[in-house]
């Protein structure tokens, strides 16, 4: 699979070096998840050129020079670093392409999408982009979510890396969901939809709410015996094991354990062979 960087995307709408600086962390995870899958991220040659601030480009922001806040010079010259490469180094589809005008023309042509800077123009939407006197739908990806969910529908990443990518840092914690669970494979669309549905209003969620929400039924999973107990020769046998539906009319239950904010999830079924034991 291939994508194209937005180099429209950067139009000066950054007050300062600091507030581009504040979205780097977002987009250097999206290239780290590109390069992770073998995804191509085509670019313009000229990416240097375009503008960050009114009045600053990406190369003179290479090549400024002045003070820098001992606590953040790593960082800055790691992002500095970061950008080098991005900008510089190839695969550039100008190079071989002149039929279009920029990478979102590009992109219709070669019938894939686009990941982007921030930009009210471009932020997790999908455009209409003109070309041969008709338009074509180009998808612009700019948070990792949206990417993540894009990287999904192309199947390029499958149910579980999805999971693994997307829930890493909020309450929803999946360090330890179980790989080998066929269940997380097999889920069909709608039963995914349930479950993004889900993890997502449990992260929005306060422990309270979550508690006494019906939409979740959360309770504690007792097995009536060890025999039937699926975490007791596991690493988590000392844990106290929850589970959760998602949603009130949801086939789709995880199981996990807290700890403190936080819900880590072990293992998500869609046909009640845990459930039913406890």
């Amino acid at each position: 699979m291939e994508l194209l960087l937005n180099e429209k995307s950067l139009a000066g709408q950054f007050e300062d070096q600091d507030d581009f600086y504040q979205v780097l962390p977002d987009m250097s995870r999206n290239l780290k998840i590109l390069r992770q899958h073998r995804v191509y991220l085509l670019k313009h040659s000229s990416l240097y050129t375009r503008k960050i601030t009114r009045d600053m480009t990406i190369l003179d922001l290479q090549n400024r020079k002045g003070k820098v806040d001992p606590l953040q010079r790593d960082e800055v010259k790691r992002w500095k670093r970061e950008l080098s490469s991005l900008v510089m180094d190839p695969p550039f589809w100008d190079v071989e392409s002149t039929d279009s005008e920029d990478s979102l023309q590009e992109a219709a042509r070669r019938k894939t999408d686009v990941i982007s800077f921030p930009h009210s123009d471009y932020q997790d939407k999908t455009l209409q982009i003109s070309y041969k006197g008709g338009t074509v739908p180009v998808i612009s990806a700019v948070t990792t979510r949206y990417l993540l969910d894009l990287l999904l529908q192309y199947r390029e990443i499958n149910i579980y890396e999805y999971l693994k990518l997307s829930y890493g840092e909020g309450k929803i914690r999946t360090d330890y969901l179980d790989a080998g669970m066929e269940s997380v494979l097999a889920l069909q669309k709608a039963e995914i939809e349930d479950l993004r549905e889900a993890l997502d209003r449990f992260e929005t969620e306060p422990w309270t709410e979550i508690l006494k929400d019906n939409f979740y039924c959360y309770k504690s999973y007792k097995p009536s015996s060890n025999k039937k107990n699926y975490f007791i020769y596991t690493e988590f046998a000392d844990k106290q094991i929850a589970k959760f539906r998602c949603g009130k009319h949801s086939q789709i239950r995880c199981f996990g354990y807290r700890e403190k904010e936080y819900f880590y999830i072990l293992s998500i079924e869609r046909d009640h062979s845990l459930s039913d034991t406890g």
